[in-house]
């Protein structure tokens, strides 16, 4: 997976912290979708993920997710 690219949550790894802040409104669910924003390989692979609301833009959750959380829907490469 790739920056940019759409992804949905698949699952969610037990005991994931939630800290509310302005880009955390609420905790990821499954089902969520959201833009791969960057690409981590250190300490393991994981992808900064953005879940907005599609109808104003306003962030609901901005977290670092593990590729058995997330699943590929588009990819920008055609």
């Amino acid at each position: 997976m790739n920056q940019f690219e759409v992804v949905r949550v698949v699952s969610l790894r037990e005991n994931r912290p939630f800290h509310p802040s302005i880009t955390n409104l609420r905790a990821p669910e499954v089902g969520d979708i959201g833009m791969i924003l960057e690409v981590y390989t250190q300490p393991e692979a994981a992808y900064e993920v953005e879940c907005s609301d599609p109808a104003t833009g306003v962030t609901k959750w901005l977290e670092a997710m593990y590729p058995d959380e997330i699943e590929l829907l588009q990819s920008e490469a055609h």
